[in-house]
């Protein structure tokens, strides 16, 4: 079975799942070098890599099926369109194979499969909250042996994902692809200081009332949707909501300094009151959806997807519920996450997997390089390397503990937009200056956004309170009293982070090189872990990739499969 994923002109990505296994999963944006992909649709580059993951040909699949549904409002099964399949898929990438047909999985449903489905529960209430998708905004859904079956679903004209996306452009945070940073300026905010009474988190849900902006919650809009009208008047009422706030939209200047585009990070007193009382809101909204799930379906698992899972700071709300046990959020929440669900879901249908399936435990489904073409690249920039082999981890760790920032390239890329081990950019978590310069020097990005901590398992609980795995740095937890005196760089001024929790492998070079620091040390086995980017390009995919950013920017050493690389400081 093959997955598209992102059809909404961004977050292409594709996935293979064989005999019920994920195979392979990779986003386009990782092969186009384009952020998120935008204005495209199409996933021909990912979905190509992931067919050779398996050695075979397009015309060897037995179904492809699209995370939307593109007669949307009439239902759809399936989808005949010619031209639309050859966006998706470029005939000249696959010896201009054309299939006729694809399977039609509605948005959300793909969203909720990719939740549910990798997750090991046999049963589960399933929480999808997005911008929209298929006219949806939030889905309830009941994940069982037999499949899902959605309890509940609110209109794109109550979107959540919307309203937080907003806030952000309102900031001048940038456009929808920036929400995330309104998550970190709201922790040095006042969640009291601003009330956005046209938003209600209530029993069962949440409310949205607009109506003084021009917009009533009972106007019918969905001939407004595809045409991205509602869109627009959606986000005019908005920002008129945040002017009455005392907040006029802010507009971020830029400056040419020192060769490079220097962007105003600073904020007021005032953004962040209002991201603080956006991320509460949010919070409250889903805490009441959540409740409502787990009631409905009498369950104490929850699942979660959409954009809106891609919040730490809310899945840490959610993980804290009472009746919440256990809680699995899909590490790629958004849109190229649909690929996941839409391939699983067919998959199921023809009976090629059995739920519940088997559990995720690992987002490395991208592609790897063997060190012979790793070599040939670092060969062709002239770059002098050593060849450590086993011993890398070992020289890694030393280099981070005398205080330098690596690069990490090592095995399969991982999938979503957290770096897990794969395509990482790591320093040691002692001191704050290292966070900021990462920030300022190396990500080229706001100061007051955090960076993760990467743990091994058996360091957990005396830093982040428990020994429940942790896998994908995407839920929020309270940092302990040692966490503040040991790894403060990696705890956020709200008291929390986001941990990507590692077990101990003597194989795993990632786990490896947390034991060496420790090791070495005499420190927590822990890391600061973010992507291995600058902030206007996606996360790394190949060595050229891996190689480009690191020579153009102040990364000390890069550790890219056998091989480290150095720079030499200047005196």
């Amino acid at each position: 079975m093959l997955g598209l994923g992102g059809p909404y002109y961004h977050d292409a990505s594709a996935c293979l799942v064989v005999d019920g296994q994920v195979v392979a999963f990779a986003e386009e944006e990782r092969f186009s070098r384009r952020k998120h992909h935008k204005d495209s649709r199409s996933c021909a580059t990912a979905a190509a890599y992931c067919l050779s993951e398996a050695g075979i040909t397009l015309a060897e699949v037995d179904e492809i099926a699209i995370a939307f549904n593109p007669s949307w409002p009439e239902p759809s099964e399936t989808c005949t369109d010619a031209e639309l399949i050859a966006e998706l898929l470029d005939p000249a990438l696959f010896g201009h194979h054309r299939p006729r047909q694809v399977t039609v999985i509605e948005h959300h449903l793909a969203h909720a499969a990719s939740a549910f489905h990798p997750s090991g529960f046999e049963e589960a209430a399933v929480l999808v909250v997005d911008g929209s998708g298929d006219g949806v905004s939030a889905t309830l859904a009941h994940g069982t042996a037999g499949g899902l079956k959605v309890l509940r679903q609110f209109p794109f004209s109550q979107s959540l994902g919307w309203f937080y996306e907003t806030v952000a452009e309102h900031l001048g945070l940038g456009d929808w692809t920036s929400s995330g940073k309104l998550m970190g300026l709201a922790g040095y905010g006042n969640p009291d200081r601003y009330r956005l009474d046209f938003l209600t988190a209530r029993a069962g849900g949440y409310h949205l009332d607009l109506s003084r902006y021009g917009i009533r919650p009972d106007e019918s809009v969905e001939d407004q949707y595809t045409d991205l009208r509602y869109y627009r008047r959606l986000k005019s009422a908005y920002a008129a909501a945040y002017t009455d706030l005392g907040i006029p939209p802010h507009r971020r200047a830029r400056t040419y300094s020192n060769g490079r585009i220097i962007p105003d990070t600073s904020y007021r007193s005032e953004h962040a009151d209002l991201a603080a009382s956006a991320q509460r809101l949010l919070e409250q909204c889903l805490a009441e959806l959540a409740r409502e799930a787990l009631a409905a379906t009498g369950t104490t698992r929850l699942c979660v997807a959409g954009g809106v899972g891609l919040n730490c700071s809310a899945n840490g709300r959610l993980a804290a519920l009472r009746g919440v046990e256990e809680l699995f959020v899909q590490p790629a929440a958004g849109d190229a996450g649909c690929a996941i669900g839409a391939a699983l879901e067919a998959a199921r249908r023809r009976d090629d997997l059995t739920l519940p399936g088997p559990a995720m435990t690992t987002a490395a489904l991208g592609p790897a390089f063997t060190p012979g073409s790793i070599r040939s690249v670092l060969d062709d920039f002239g770059l002098p390397y050593r060849d450590l082999g086993a011993d890398l981890a070992t020289a890694a760790a030393g280099h981070i503990a005398l205080g330098r920032t690596i690069g990490w390239f090592q095995g399969r890329m991982e999938a979503g937009p957290r770096a897990l081990g794969r395509r990482s950019i790591l320093a040691a978590a002692q001191d704050p200056r290292t966070r900021d310069h990462i920030n300022d020097r190396v990500k080229h990005r706001e100061p007051w956004r955090p960076l993760a901590p990467a743990m091994l398992e058996e360091a957990a609980p005396d830093l982040i309170g428990t020994r429940t795995p942790h896998p994908f740095m995407i839920v929020a937890r309270p940092a302990t009293e040692t966490a503040r005196r040991l790894i403060p760089a990696a705890v956020h001024t709200d008291g929390t982070l986001r941990p990507q929790t590692v077990a101990r492998d003597d194989t795993d070079p990632y786990a490896a090189l947390l034991a060496s620091f420790a090791e070495q040390t005499g420190r927590p086995a822990a890391l600061l872990n973010t992507s291995f980017n600058h902030e206007r390009e996606p996360i790394v995919c190949t060595p050229h990739d891996a190689i480009a950013t690191f020579a153009a920017g102040p990364l000390d050493a890069l550790a890219i499969g056998p091989f480290l690389v150095r720079k030499d400081r200047p005196n």
